[in-house]
């Protein structure tokens, strides 16, 4: 296995956020996740700056492409995405990554990660099949529609890796392998998992093993190069907030995750609970940056310092994984 990459995920928009965050690493992420909705009025920040202000700031984009037309996309999307509904904005939108990717003085570096549709094995999105309205089959015929669609725009494998994408848990109906789209349309299988500690009332405290273990089996069955696009922690116990035993859980998931991914990154925002590791609502110290102040987890940095690659930007063999 080559050596593991690391990225996280900030609002794209909070750049003063990541650049205060990786001045305290003292180092930069490979990698960062983001997320567009599967609308046209979201070309041009995509192509104009989100991807732009990513790959020029020296990470690699993981791009996260959610089949959203609105906040009410019926549930029979990824159905309809496979029957060519939506076709003239599948052709656009290929070819405007294909023009991002050739464009630029290092044209023939510019690398992206896409992660299709994820997390279908769950039950909070339209492109689930549990959702209703379609089957695993129509996600898998969607995916290989979408995939076909990106490489008959002449978008390869040296410049474009196609993640596929599941929750650590599956919730439904439907396992993840049900919806597997087959070898020659994944490069890479990816797993999302968050310890919800005692934040919601189904919840509670989980190791890395405990979260990851059972699907990461289940993963290695396709012999694909393993990430981890989205993984998080909460500080909420049964007593209470305790950033300390947070801490404890982020030095043991990347321990836990040596010799099994080879991409891992950070949920950095506190979205439903506590997720973040620099400049959310807790940390275990905090520091002074640019007139603000953040609070942090050293033992993140602690960790990337001991297994960050100092090789980036990262080449094409390391994007392609094993």
């Amino acid at each position: 296995m080559s050596a593991p990459l690391y990225g996280v995920y900030t609002d794209p928009d909070r750049t003063d956020l990541l650049d205060a965050m990786e001045r305290w690493l003292g180092t930069r992420h490979a990698v960062q996740t983001f997320f567009t909705p599967w609308r046209r009025d979201a070309l041009d920040g995509l192509f104009e700056r989100l991807l732009p202000r990513i790959w020029d700031s020296g990470r690699v984009p993981l791009l996260t492409w959610e089949p959203y037309l609105a906040a009410d996309t019926r549930p029979d999307i990824a159905r309809r995405i496979a029957a060519g509904e939506f076709d003239a904005y599948l052709d656009d939108w290929a070819r405007r990554l294909a023009d991002w990717l050739a464009g630029g003085e290092s044209a023939a570096d510019r690398r992206c990660y896409l992660r299709l549709a994820h997390e279908m094995n769950g039950d909070w999105y339209p492109w689930s099949p549990t959702v209703g309205d379609s089957t695993p089959a129509d996600y898998v015929e969607m995916w290989r529609h979408v995939h076909d669609a990106l490489t008959g725009a002449g978008i390869g494998p040296e410049q474009l890796q196609w993640v596929w994408c599941v929750n650590h848990d599956d919730v439904g109906d439907y396992s993840a392998e049900a919806c597997y789209p087959g070898d020659e349309y994944v490069d890479w299988v990816g797993i999302d998992g968050f310890n919800w500690g005692a934040s919601r009332e189904w919840s509670d405290w989980r190791t890395p093993e405990a979260v990851f273990g059972e699907m990461i089996g289940r993963l290695e069955t396709f012999e694909k190069p393993l990430c981890v696009p989205e993984v998080g922690c909460s500080s909420l116990t049964a007593d209470g907030h305790d950033p300390a035993r947070k801490a404890e859980w982020i030095r043991d998931a990347f321990d836990y995750f040596d010799g099994r991914a080879e991409l891992c990154c950070w949920f950095n925002e506190d979205k439903e609970t506590d997720w973040a590791i620099f400049g959310g609502e807790r940390g275990t110290e905090g520091v002074a940056a640019g007139g603000d102040s953040y609070a942090y987890y050293p033992a993140y940095r602690e960790a990337l310092a001991g297994r960050a690659s100092t090789a980036l930007p990262i080449d094409e063999t390391t994007f392609r994984g094993r």
